[in-house]
């Protein structure tokens, strides 16, 4: 009886710790005084990004046009209006989001050599959301 009340709480104990390490897959970073969060592979990523969305005031979304596929391992780069820079990433998946005061900045992707920029003004209390979508043979080279 007792084995197998000690298996039974061990195999309790495996899912529980299997359960917290799903649900902090995504850590958040922080780089020049900025913190971010990237993923948003698979639906367990995607909600999690979805559920920390309102932590942040930039959301970037990186896709391929015509099929909507996500993709991932896109270089980020986020100046300021000053021309600093104030985040130099590589996202992990279709989704970075980013903590950012307020201000102009001025956001460049690059998906394997295509680059796109975009600008941005954030204003307190507010968020905004940037897509960039490559062209189908852009996004696959």
């Amino acid at each position: 009886m007792k084995r197998i009340n000690i298996a039974f709480f061990l195999g309790l104990m495996l899912i529980g710790f299997s359960a917290a390490a799903e649900e902090t897959s995504i850590q958040p970073q922080t780089q020049e005084g900025v913190t971010f969060v990237t993923g948003g592979v698979g639906v367990d990523e995607q909600q999690e990004m979805k559920a920390l969305k309102s932590e942040y005031n930039l959301r970037l979304l990186f896709s391929e046009k015509g099929t909507g596929e996500y993709l991932s391992d896109v270089k980020v780069s986020i100046k300021d209006s000053k021309g600093n820079i104030c985040l130099d990433a590589v996202s992990d998946g279709p989704m970075l989001f980013a903590k950012l005061k307020p201000g102009r900045y001025s956001v460049t992707v690059d998906n394997n050599g295509h680059i796109m920029d975009k600008h941005v003004n954030l204003e307190a209390a507010k968020s905004a959301s940037l897509s960039f979508a490559w062209p189908q043979q852009q996004a696959n080279r």
